[in-house]
């Protein structure tokens, strides 16, 4: 005997607020300073921790697609 179907909600919809970066160099802080508004604040990124932040974004896409696959999976068991 099959185990009764789960109900398996679907996600909402992921909506992603827009950012962007600002490259702050010697040649340009003072002019980036004064057209930042409001309270000011400088995260500053090696160029290879730019690339680890890309390549663990690119392997969490990755992760969230194997288990959509997997979710699949186990919906097509219960059809």
């Amino acid at each position: 005997m099959k185990p009764p179907k789960p109900t398996v909600p679907t996600p909402d919809e992921l909506n992603l607020r827009e950012f962007k970066f600002i490259v702050v160099t010697p040649e340009n802080v003072v002019e980036t300073f004064n057209e930042l508004k409001g309270d000011k604040a400088i995260f500053a990124l090696t160029a290879k921790d730019y690339e680890n932040i890309s390549l663990n974004l690119s392997d969490i896409r990755a992760y969230i697609q194997q288990q959509k696959e997997i979710i699949v999976i186990y919906q097509k068991q219960w059809d």
